[in-house]
């Protein structure tokens, strides 16, 4: 069973409007990349969510152990997405090495010093199992983010 989520905020042109797969569990990385591919690689893109486990059984997987982008021992699912299409900017790197330092960086020191507060805020507003909701709480977010925190 899977749930289909789109969003109604205001999209950019031109998108191909792919399907992307993930399962419904939500954390920073997630919402991140849902941000990433909705305003940066595909405006047109409709999430499709599996409960946690279930084999993605269609649509271009993302932030799953089998899926192409997901997170590695040394990047995060947002930088395996800024990667392979090749996005730049110090905006968009700024956010990569954020999401880095929160998914990657478990263990370590926080490199960056708005790591805590950005992980903190987002634990609180990915509460909840309504995907369609979450996926707005996630675009909401990162615009009010990208724009109100130009990258150092």
């Amino acid at each position: 069973m899977w749930l289909l989520a789109c969003c109604a905020a205001a999209e950019p042109a031109g998108g191909e409007g792919q399907v992307y797969s993930t399962w419904d569990v939500f954390e920073p990385d997630k919402c991140a990349s849902i941000w990433l591919i909705k305003r940066h690689i595909d405006p047109g893109a409709v999430f499709r969510f599996y409960p946690r486990g279930e084999t993605i059984a269609s649509g271009i997987a993302f932030d799953t152990p089998d899926a192409t982008f997901r997170r590695y021992h040394d990047s995060s699912t947002f930088e395996t997405l800024l990667k392979h299409y090749r996005l730049e900017g110090p905006g968009l790197a700024h956010l990569g090495r954020l999401i880095h330092d929160i998914e990657v960086n478990v263990w370590e020191r926080k490199a960056l010093a708005a790591t805590r507060e950005i992980q903190d805020e987002l634990q609180q507003l990915l509460a909840g199992s309504d995907a369609a909701r979450l996926v707005g709480v996630c675009l909401e977010y990162f615009d009010h983010y990208y724009v109100r925190h130009p990258a150092p």
